[in-house]
């Protein structure tokens, strides 16, 4: 998936996905050190422009990144995950897709508007980058975004299908209607045995 136009500029849903990493209103990113659980994560932002030499894009990239690398894989991506943005329920089908639901909760409802654009700008499995199963849904905020992979696409090159064990993250982006309304959310987790729930 590539985020950038045709002029080689960012989208605007890329780079506010990119900007909202960097400031967060209300919560911050999970992390070991504060001890909250790492595998599922995310807050609700208001969008900043990069204090760094770096790209907006590149920001993002890097903070995707960082929450595969920092995040062992202990729990299975099965039922319902749990977090102020959003409720994410897991279901791996008999035929090795696994499947997700995506629930904003009523705080991210409140918080984002009406209508919400939900993405997956970056997606990892066992450590690489790959191109991510998700593009943007525009959809009332009462809406359960779903999705599935199962065959994916190395960024760069190569692909694969996942199987039992991999450790994948997601890594999805949120644009709120309500002016400079957005959040992030992500989970890591270890794909259990097809035909669980």
């Amino acid at each position: 998936m590539s985020t950038k136009s045709h002029a080689g500029r960012l989208t605007p849903l890329a780079a506010a996905a990119a900007c909202a990493v960097l400031l967060v209103n209300g919560a911050t990113p999970a992390s070991a050190a504060d001890g909250a659980p790492a595998d599922n994560g995310g807050g609700f932002l208001v969008e900043a422009q990069p204090k760094e030499d770096a790209t907006v894009e590149e920001l993002a990239r890097r903070h995707a990144e960082d929450v595969h690398a920092r995040t062992p894989a202990n729990k299975l991506c099965t039922g319902a995950w749990t977090h102020a943005v959003s409720t994410v329920t897991f279901q791996r089908a008999t035929g090795g897709t696994l499947a997700w639901g995506f629930k904003l909760s009523r705080t991210a409802r409140t918080n984002l508007g009406p209508t919400v654009t939900v993405s997956m700008p970056y997606a990892y499995v066992n450590g690489k980058a790959v191109n991510p199963p998700y593009g943007p849904h525009t959809a009332v905020n009462t809406y359960n975004f779903h999705g599935s992979m199962k065959k994916y696409q190395y960024v760069g090159g190569g692909s694969g299908t996942i199987a039992t064990g991999n450790k994948v993250t997601f890594y999805w982006f949120l644009k709120g209607s309500r002016p400079n309304s957005a959040a992030d959310r992500y989970i890591t987790c270890k794909v259990p045995k097809p035909g669980s729930a």
